[in-house]
């Protein structure tokens, strides 16, 4: 129990040096226009922030069309190349 007892007072000990150091901290005041100054700047980057992802949304989605003709294209090439080969084989057989 003795122990217990010195915890106690230590970490009261601790939390009155703790306010003590905040009470005695002369830092700038903070005014109400710095929090508007600070919130006006987090709406800025926030805005360009959806507009980044709306830009990157649009990007994604002009790549995707770009992929699936892509993709089409090489279909439509393989099936040449199939079509091709076996014209060449009649050819070649006769």
């Amino acid at each position: 129990m003795k122990g217990k007892g010195s915890i106690v007072k230590l970490s009261a000990a601790a939390v009155l040096v703790g306010l003590m150091a905040g009470c005695a901290h002369k830092g700038p005041a903070v005014t109400m226009d710095d929090v508007a100054k600070a919130q006006a700047a987090a709406d800025a980057a926030m805005a360009a922030a959806t507009k980044a992802q709306n830009s990157a949304a649009a990007a994604e989605r002009t790549a995707n069309a770009a992929l699936n003709t892509a993709q089409d294209a090489k279909r439509a090439a393989d099936a040449c190349s199939e079509r091709c080969g076996r014209i060449t084989e009649k050819v070649m057989a006769k």
